[in-house]
């Protein structure tokens, strides 16, 4: 696809019926969800059948899409859900992430800060006003920590990132984050305390009538981290970084959250830009995707 296309002319093309367009959307986005999906699949044609899966799901409802992220986070979010629904199929285990190989601990960060109160007979007018809130409320968290990630980066504080990335998104303790950052404990948990007054602060200055009263899970910020993909790396830093065309501080920070934190979304961004996009097992699946995909689309 063209440089100057955005998302909304993409995704109008393709809810016009533009077959031209959606063939070309295909072919920008199979490779790395390919890659994330044989990251978190066993077998390659299970990958695939979920790569294929994900664009049949997302063309059966484009006449309707209207979305708040990019048209990349959405497919990765499909796609997600798609692996969640084989391993449950298969009742397979996932591949681990770095923050599921180490224990959670006293200290470990979770949604504390986000009291859950719950009522012993809600309506069912209450349960649908909850789950409102609550959502309204995960996409204003989402925002306030867009927020604080993008002045970091700004600001060039890209070791402040990692540990905000250890902390909230992996959910290391703060041991665990001072021995893969080589600080002191003490350190992580000043900057750990000062994330989550700053978090509260902009909430309360922006938001100050959003109810966080309703229910989360321990692995909030972990979700929200992942389902935006807060951190997630640009494809043009990523063609920079392969080129080893980065400020040395940017290249030390892509080459952390590839290898170190092991960002799935972007190790498969990475590996689809090392790999030929014209081999003949994509073409095989985007001839696949293409004849499964094509009837669903609207008449021009």
């Amino acid at each position: 696809m063209e440089p100057e296309q955005t998302d909304s002319s993409i995704l109008k093309a393709i809810q016009r019926g533009d077959a031209e367009m959606w063939s070309q959307f295909i072919n920008e986005y199979q490779g790395r969800l390919l890659r994330f999906a044989i990251a978190r699949v066993s077998q390659r044609a299970d990958a695939e059948d979920v790569v294929q899966n994900t664009f049949t799901s997302f063309v059966k409802v484009v006449n309707s899409l209207q979305i708040k992220v990019s048209l990349e986070s959405y497919l990765f979010g499909i796609l997600r859900n798609e692996i969640v629904n084989l391993f449950r199929t298969q009742q397979a285990k996932r591949v681990c992430l770095i923050q599921d190989v180490y224990p959670k601990g006293e200290d470990s960060t979770s949604s504390d800060a986000f009291t859950y109160i719950r009522s012993s007979d809600p309506s069912v007018s209450r349960y649908a006003r909850q789950n409102e809130q609550h959502q309204f409320a995960r996409e204003v968290l989402a925002e306030v920590l867009r927020y604080i990630i993008k002045s970091f980066q700004k600001a060039h504080k890209l070791s402040d990132l990692k540990m905000a990335e250890l902390l909230f998104y992996c959910q290391l303790s703060n041991v665990d984050v001072a021995k893969q950052l080589k600080v002191s404990a003490g350190v992580v948990r000043i900057f750990k305390h000062r994330c989550i007054k700053s978090i509260r602060d902009e909430i309360a200055q922006h938001y100050p009538t959003t109810d966080f009263s309703t229910s989360y899970s321990d692995n909030l910020l972990t979700e929200i981290w992942e389902e935006q993909r807060l951190s997630c790396i640009k494809r043009s830093t990523l063609a920079a970084f392969l080129l080893e065309d980065l400020p040395p501080e940017w290249f030390e920070y892509v080459d952390f959250h590839l290898t170190t934190m092991g960002c799935l979304f972007c190790r498969a961004n990475f590996k689809d830009l090392q790999e030929d996009q014209t081999s003949k097992q994509q073409e095989h699946l985007r001839q696949c995707i293409l004849t499964s995909t094509i009837g669903f689309l609207s008449k021009p």
